[in-house]
């Protein structure tokens, strides 16, 4: 135990002393990054404690049921970006919704991955987050009176970056697990490619939907 807590400490004083020097620099944010890192490491905790029983479901309509409570959680986060509105929350949220229901069925069907929990409720809660992060991005260029198609672009760039990169600068979390875990390189590489790919076709679709729907929700309330 002692020797987990040091260990967290070390990595925790990487994050307080970038903290530091943004207070310094005054950027206004020293308090968001200490309280993520708090909010983060209870999160984290709390989801550990949990984890086996979520990897016990077995129904379909419970596995879509969490998964879509990822993409709402997701999508309110979106929307702070924006308006904050409701309808705004909404939108992104149906967004991931369809994108998570556009890429893990057909990754499934077709082998691509493993149809059971333990293998959908990380790769959704994955879809939600990185599409969360795009449509953030792109919200935040709309607010500022950017159109959406660039908005849209900006938003992509990270990610393509990462696939565009990825084995030359970037070595990613899941290729690096399975070949500490024992995995063949050959195996370790088609999963991380696979997972990449399925990031850079829901968080475009994410996009895409949520603009649709919040064109769709503005229209009608003229």
């Amino acid at each position: 135990m002692l020797d987990t807590l040091v260990k967290l400490l070390v990595a925790w004083l990487l994050l307080a002393g970038v903290a530091l020097w943004a207070h310094r620099a005054e950027l206004g944010l020293s308090r968001r990054m200490l309280y993520a890192s708090a909010r983060g490491l209870l999160q984290l905790l709390g989801l550990a404690f949990v984890l086996h029983w979520i990897f016990d479901i077995s129904s379909v309509a419970a596995q879509a049921a969490l998964i879509a409570f990822f993409c709402l959680l997701a999508g309110h986060n979106s929307a702070s970006h924006y308006d904050g509105r409701r309808q705004s929350w909404l939108a992104c949220s149906a967004g991931l919704m369809v994108a998570c229901a556009l890429t893990l069925p057909w990754l499934a069907f077709g082998g691509a991955i493993h149809s059971d929990t333990r293998a959908l409720i990380p790769l959704g809660s994955m879809i939600a987050a990185n599409g969360m992060n795009a449509i953030s991005i792109m919200l935040e260029r709309m607010k500022s009176g950017g159109a959406f198609g660039e908005g849209a672009r900006m938003a992509m760039i990270p990610t393509l970056d990462t696939l565009r990169l990825v084995g030359l600068v970037h070595m990613p979390g899941i290729f690096v697990g399975m070949i500490l875990a024992g995995a063949s390189a050959i195996d370790a590489a088609v999963a991380q490619v696979t997972v990449l790919y399925m990031i850079v076709a829901s968080s475009f679709s994410a996009c895409m939907v949520t603009v649709l729907l919040m064109n769709h929700m503005a229209k009608s309330d003229r």
